[in-house]
C-alpha cells in the first residue's frame, strides 16, 4: 500500500498545513514528502519501533527505554537529546529557526535503533511485518483528548485558535491530528495480536502505578540487561517534574505537561462527560473488547 495524500474536507477550521494521509489527518510538520518515504523505511531485525497516538505518554517511555539502555544517569541531563537518539521517523520539517528530520536521523542511526511513530498502521514501516521489534502504548482516550488539546494550543507554529469545547468535538469526529483514536489504537492492537513474540503493549495508567513491574517487562522485551537499583533511579529521572527540567523540545514549553492520570475530569463539562461516554458505547459495536478493557471500559 501506498501513501495517499489528500486535502482535508471537515466541518471545522482548517489548521494552515494540515492534509489527510491514508485518510488519517496530518500538521505540516509530518512533511508530505518524507511521509511517503515512512512506508519505506528500512527496519533492520533489531530494532525497535514505539507506537503510540500522540500524547499517550510516548516521550515517558521514550525515557524509560533510554534509561535501561543508557543508564539513568545519561537521562538526568538536558544534553541527552531524545529526537537524536530516540528519532520520530515521521517528525520532519524546516522552520526559521528549528529544523528536524526524523527520517533522516533514524536512517543514519546504526541498528539496533529506537524508532519513535504516531502513525497508523497504513503509513508505518511496511518492514515492521517481517522483523523488529514493537512497543504499542495506549492510555485512556479523555486524557489523550485534553493532553493533545493544550500541547496543540501550546504549539507557536501552529494556527491553532479553538476553544476546547470546539476540540472536543473535533477529536470525537477523527478531525483531530492523527485521527480517530479507536481506529489508530485498534490497528495497533491488531498487529500486536498478529504478532505477539515481537510485540509489548504497556498500558500508560500502568507505567504510572505500577512502574517497577512494567520497566522490568520493557528491559525483558528489550533483553536489557538490569536490577531493581537501576529501575529505581530510571523512575527518579522519569519523574514528570524531572522530564519538564531534561526533556526538550525547541519552542515548545509544554512539552511535558502534567503527567498524569484523570486530568480529564478538570476538562469535561457533565454534558460532555455524557457524550464522550456514549460515544465509547457506539464504538464498542464496531471494535474489540480487548481495546476497550485496556482502557477500563
Amino acid at each position: 500500500m501506498t501513501v495517499e495524500i489528500k486535502e482535508t474536507n471537515h466541518r471545522f477550521a482548517k489548521v494552515s498545513g494540515e492534509y489527510l494521509a491514508n485518510d488519517t489527518l496530518m500538521y505540516y510538520f509530518y512533511d508530505r514528502d518524507y511521509l511517503k518515504k515512512v512506508r519505506d523505511f528500512p527496519l533492520e531485525p533489531n530494532d525497535v519501533l514505539l507506537a503510540t497516538y500522540p500524547r499517550s505518554g510516548t516521550t515517558f517511555t521514550q525515557r524509560i527505554i533510554s534509561g535501561l539502555k543508557f543508564g539513568a544517569e545519561a537521562i538526568s541531563k538536558s544534553t541527552f537529546d531524545v529526537f537524536k537518539y530516540f528519532p520520530h521517523v515521521e517528525l520532519n520539517f524546516s522552520l526559521e529557526h528549528v529544523k528536524y528530520c526524523g527520517y533522516e536521523t533514524a536512517l543514519k542511526t546504526e541498528s539496533p535503533r529506537f524508532v519513535k511513530t504516531h502513525v497508523p498502521i497504513s503509513i508505518a514501516p511496511k518492514s515492521i511485518q517481517e522483523q523488529g521489534k514493537v512497543i504499542f502504548v495506549i492510555r485512556n482516550p479523555r486524557d489523550v483528548l485534553v493532553s493533545s488539546y493544550h500541547f496543540n494550543k501550546s504549539n507557536p507554529t501552529l494556527d491553532f485558535d479553538f476553544d476546547f469545547d470546539t476540540f472536543f468535538e473535533m477529536f470525537l469526529e477523527g478531525c483531530a491530528l492523527n485521527g480517530d483514536w479507536f481506529k489508530h489504537n485498534s490497528e495497533w492492537l491488531d498487529f500486536c495480536n498478529k504478532n505477539p513474540d515481537r510485540t509489548l503493549i504497556l498500558k500508560y495508567e500502568d507505567l504510572l502505578t505500577d512502574f517497577e513491574d512494567n520497566a522490568s517487562r520493557v528491559a525483558k522485551f528489550l533483553e536489557i540487561s538490569t536490577n531493581d537499583d537501576v529501575i529505581k533511579e530510571v523512575k527518579i529521572e522519569t519523574n514528570v517534574e524531572k522530564m519538564k527540567e531534561t526533556t526538550l523540545a525547541p519552542g515548545l514549553e509544554m512539552f511535558v505537561r502534567k503527567g498524569i492520570s484523570g486530568d480529564w475530569k478538570n476538562h469535561f463539562s457533565k454534558e460532555q462527560e455524557e457524550k464522550f461516554d456514549k460515544w465509547v458505547e457506539e464504538k464498542k459495536k464496531e471494535y474489540p473488547e480487548e481495546l476497550f478493557k485496556l482502557i477500563n471500559e
